[in-house]
């Protein structure tokens, strides 16, 4: 039987350090309906849930960061 292929997801910040923008710039393309994500529990430990965005590969591979926003979000 074939195994159901996993999708990878990305937290917020997660998707801020791929892209290299800061977390507001990933947040700001969220609200602005320019990167698709949604709301979903994160565990961070055993004991810890958190409701945070989820964000797919699939919709990082598909967003164009402008250079504005790389050159004002980019953490170094």
């Amino acid at each position: 039987m074939k195994q159901p292929k996993k999708t990878t997801v990305y937290t917020l910040s997660e998707a801020a350090k791929k892209l290299g923008i800061s977390r507001q710039g990933v947040h700001e393309a969220i609200k602005k309906g320019l990167l698709e994500a949604h709301k979903a529990n994160i565990t961070k430990t055993i004991v810890q849930v958190t409701r945070g965005w989820i964000i797919h590969a699939d919709a990082l591979d598909k967003y164009q960061v402008s250079d504005s926003h790389i050159i004002r979000g980019k953490k170094t």
